[in-house]
């Protein structure tokens, strides 16, 4: 076999016209690896398309892991030719396959898929594969895999406006992280908890998970959790009208966000939203009036 003897790139493109049926097949995938390495994503999808035809001749020749592994090179390729919606649908085929052989790795094939989906929008099918890792995850028993599962499901759950379910997914991936001492997914989860209420209008349950968050992410010191559980308290305090606790909180978001070196604008128009309403609410229209001006020039760009 080819794994049991590496070689490289050079001496698998020599040994090519010489190999025949899945030898060659083997061959033309590693080199699709290589060529995935090297960005060179045209070549890469001849090679795994290639090598699909070879077992597609061999017929039931061919083992299903080896079919799957072609489709899964394609999948990779057309991903990084940037057609993601291509290569999600491509990487169904290889689940559909691994499916049926029980692969033990297949949820990390359905996480890939489903961050795929969510690249282009299509949250119905990205939690479609989150819930089937979960699945996968309960039948494997890891509790750490089947935490981030229900974690994943929380937050495509959360892009469909489903926010009482996803709260619910958030908690009992909260309680697992908290079982394994995961200190910091457990204020992921109170981040995503508080943004779910701030969502449902309940400030009160919001102000209590962002608090939690914002413990966690003040001790760990982690510059990202510190940026999104002070936006989270911002909203928060917002919706329960303290609006002194609210600028504070928003004010050091702000900080964290200016300080990122790839600025999220995104999050800075959210932030900059916040402070609009607290200066409407607090008399102080002329400065909110400035400040949505400026925000119509970020909008335009970011669509």
């Amino acid at each position: 076999m080819i794994d049991e003897n590496p070689m490289t790139e050079r001496q698998m493109w020599e040994a090519l016209p010489h190999a025949q049926g899945e030898e060659k097949a083997e061959l033309l995938l590693a080199l699709c690896k290589q060529a995935t390495f090297r960005n060179a994503g045209d070549e890469a999808l001849a090679l795994a398309e290639s090598a699909k035809e070879i077992y597609d001749s061999l017929g039931g020749i061919a083992a299903n892991a080896d079919l799957a592994e072609a489709y899964t090179g394609i999948g990779y390729s057309l991903k990084q030719l940037n057609k993601t919606a291509e290569a999600a649908r491509t990487l169904e085929k290889a689940v559909e396959i691994h499916r049926q052989d029980h692969f033990p790795f297949i949820d990390d094939l359905l996480r890939t898929q489903a961050i795929w989906y969510s690249e282009i929008g299509d949250w119905e099918s990205t939690l479609r594969c989150h819930l089937e890792a979960v699945t996968v995850n309960e039948i494997d028993g890891n509790q750490e895999w089947l935490a981030k599962s229900l974690f994943n499901v929380g937050v495509a759950l959360g892009n469909l406006k489903r926010f009482s379910e996803a709260i619910l997914k958030f908690k009992s991936a909260r309680d697992i992280f908290k079982e394994l001492k995961m200190v910091v997914a457990v204020g992921m989860c109170d981040e995503k908890l508080a943004e779910s209420y701030v969502e449902l209008n309940n400030g009160e349950l919001a102000l209590e998970a962002a608090k939690k968050a914002d413990d966690i992410a003040r001790i760990a010191d982690k510059f990202e959790r510190r940026m999104w559980s002070s936006y989270n308290l911002g909203k928060a305090y917002l919706l329960l009208k303290q609006f002194g606790p609210a600028e504070d909180a928003l004010c050091t978001a702000q900080h964290y966000a200016h300080s990122n070196e790839s600025p999220d604008f995104n999050l800075l128009v959210g932030i900059d939203e916040e402070f609009i309403k607290i200066f409407r609410l607090t008399d102080r229209c002329e400065i909110a009036d400035s400040m949505e001006a400026r925000l119509t020039t970020i909008r335009e760009i970011l669509g």
